[in-house]
């Protein structure tokens, strides 16, 4: 019933944001604009998507090799594409990273090892995304009214710097293990034990997280490109570097968990900032709607996948291992 009422929700917040966001769009326009798209440029936008979901998967096996046994390269892109359907576009209470980390830690059943390597994986994505805007506002400051976009940049980066040094640290992990065997939440101890003891393996495979933050920046600046090239496609021109700083920005604004899969607040993102510099509302929004839907027309066979993949007790069993990870965290 929660679920549902959360669900709910989030699709009001969603109506709500465009219905708030198209107001502002001069429809003619909008749709002159998407008349006048070069389908040509929108294809190669396509096919960099999925040179960079290719390149993620490889981040992924090369993060898992070290804590477990790594399934087939065929087998983890199935499982990679089902994961982006969840995140992208099937709303559900269970997310695309819990169904990537269950399906590749179930033939060993190391959850806690499986979870670490798709936590690493996605930490080094947003690391990767943090860097690239940081960069972007000190070769080419951007200002953009009544949003201070340097002091999110750079607050969110050092918070997360911070938060990732913390999760490698062994005496936190003492401190807390310390702290639960005086509570009634001591039986979290071997959770929290097996995930510490993932992340302190991970410490000493160096040499694998700099080459996973290396891949990560590759495919952010994929990202960023593919938003850049969506909006030549669509005769939009705009510096580069605009792109470098503000998608960041505007990827971390969806990931407020207020609507469904971050819709509407990945296009309020691109309105704000976008507009900010004088884009026109109808472009902000050709821009953003189509983004967005050139990634989650990418994630589609991640559901067609999912059901050759699934049986009957995988919802329930991820349930149940989402339910121990979330109380071990």
């Amino acid at each position: 019933m929660k679920s549902k009422i959360i669900a709910l929700l989030k699709t009001a917040v969603t109506l709500l944001l465009f219905y708030l966001l198209f107001r502002k769009v001069d429809f003619a326009q909008f749709a002159m604009i998407l008349r006048s798209a070069r389908l040509d440029i929108l294809a190669l936008g396509f096919l960099i998507i999925w040179l960079g979901h290719y390149i993620c998967i490889f981040r992924w096996r090369m993060l898992m090799r070290p804590l477990m046994p790594v399934s087939s390269l065929g087998r983890l892109f199935a499982i990679y594409c089902i994961g982006l359907f969840f995140n992208l576009t099937f709303p559900t209470v269970v997310g695309g990273d819990v169904i990537k980390f269950y399906y590749a830690g179930r033939p060993s059943k190391r959850y806690a090892q499986s979870f670490a390597a798709t936590f690493l994986d996605r930490d080094a994505g947003m690391f990767a995304m943090m860097i690239i805007a940081c960069i972007a506002t000190v070769i080419h400051p951007v200002t953009v009214p009544r949003i201070p976009i340097n002091i999110i940049i750079w607050g969110t980066t050092a918070g997360f710097v911070v938060a990732n040094a913390l999760i490698f640290a062994p005496s936190l992990h003492r401190i807390l293990t310390k702290l639960l065997l005086g509570t009634r939440l001591s039986r979290l101890c071997a959770k929290i034990d097996a995930l510490s003891d993932a992340f302190q393996i991970m410490g000493r495979h160096r040499f694998v997280l700099i080459n996973s933050f290396i891949i990560s920046l590759v495919n952010q600046v994929l990202v960023i490109l593919v938003v850049w090239i969506m909006a030549l496609g669509l005769r939009i021109h705009i510096s580069l570097l605009y792109y470098l700083a503000f998608v960041p920005v505007i990827t971390l604004i969806s990931m407020i968990p207020i609507s469904l899969n971050g819709m509407g607040l990945r296009e309020y993102g691109f309105v704000s900032l976008f507009g900010a510099i004088g884009l026109p509302a109808a472009s902000c929004m050709a821009i953003g709607l189509l983004s967005s839907a050139v990634i989650i027309l990418s994630s589609l066979p991640g559901g067609v996948l999912y059901v050759l993949f699934r049986d009957r007790e995988d919802m329930h069993q991820m349930a149940e291992v989402e339910s121990g990870f979330s109380e071990a965290k």
